[in-house]
This record gives C-alpha cells, sequence and structure tokens, in this order.
C-alpha cells in the first residue's frame, strides 16, 4: 500500500507525495551483526518481507568496507555490541562522513540499558530495536525509517 505525506508549502500551497512499498523494498539494507544466527534472521526476514538487497557485515570495519564498495546502501541495521569496531564506533565513523552520514540507521542489540539506546540516538541513529524482535516491530520500524528518509530527500 502506498502511504501518503500531505505538506503545506511556504506559499501556502498543498504538495501530496507518495512513496510505495515496492519502492521501500528496493533499498538496499546492510545488516551489521556480530553473531551469524541473528544475521541469518535478520535476513531472512527482509527477503520474506520483498526486500531485493541485503549485505552483511559481521563488524564494524567490514561495514564501512562493505558501504565503501557500495555507497547505494539505504539503511543500516546496526548492533551495539560487536568485535573490531563496537556500533558506537561505526555509528560516529558513519555519521561524521559527509557520504554516510545521511544513511538512516537503526541499532538491533540485545542491550537493555536505556541510557546506551539513549545515547545511540542521539549519536544519530534513527531507531532501536531489541535482538528478540517480533517481525511486526521490527517491519514497522523498518518502513518508517525509510518513509521518513524518503520524504526527508524528497522535501530537503
Amino acid at each position: 500500500l502506498p502511504h501518503s505525506f500531505l505538506l503545506f508549502g511556504s506559499r501556502g500551497f498543498k504538495v501530496t507525495l507518495v512513496v510505495g512499498e515496492a519502492e521501500i523494498r528496493r533499498t538496499p539494507v546492510l545488516i551489521v551483526e556480530d553473531t551469524s544466527m541473528m544475521r541469518v534472521l535478520l535476513a531472512r526476514h527482509l527477503k520474506a518481507e520483498g526486500f531485493t538487497t541485503i549485505l552483511e557485515a559481521h563488524d564494524g570495519q567490514q561495514a564501512l568496507d562493505q558501504l565503501a564498495a557500495h555507497p547505494e546502501v539505504g539503511l543500516i541495521l546496526l548492533d551495539i555490541e560487536m568485535p573490531v569496531l563496537n556500533g558506537y564506533e561505526t555509528l560516529a565513523k558513519l555519521k561524521a562522513d559527509p557520504k554516510l552520514a545521511g544513511i538512516p540507521v537503526v541499532m538491533v542489540t540485545a542491550v537493555e540499558d536505556i541510557e546506551k539506546v539513549i545515547k545511540c540516538l542521539e549519536m544519530g541513529a534513527e531507531d532501536f530495536m531489541p535482538k528478540i524482535f517480533k517481525p511486526a516491530l521490527l517491519n514497522a520500524r523498518i518502513y518508517n525509517t525509510l518513509e521518513r528518509h524518503w520524504l526527508r530527500r524528497k522535501v530537503g
């Protein structure tokens, strides 16, 4: 189903933007997770949802390497606790790089400490998901994040 956004311009005119789920599903997604089983679960879920391009990395450095090779990535699902570069370090590098700073990041982690979640959001993550996820909640977070990002690009 398409999602509509009604916007009012500075001169009083209104514009309706429509983004469809098919367009959202064409967004390349990078899963950054050190646990192979979790990477497999997330990738399977995204494929079942119709996402066509799913990339994987087992740590933050590999994620940065993937992004250098695949600049078309439109969403990153990022774990916090990882070897080499953890999620905080990876997020900081992403947000410091003008080429990567605009890619929305959803933190997907087992960390339950609300202070750590807040830190990620303050550093620029778009949203947070617990690792033990309910598919409907993961879908809502992914679609909402991509819709906001798409809307910002079209309007901004």
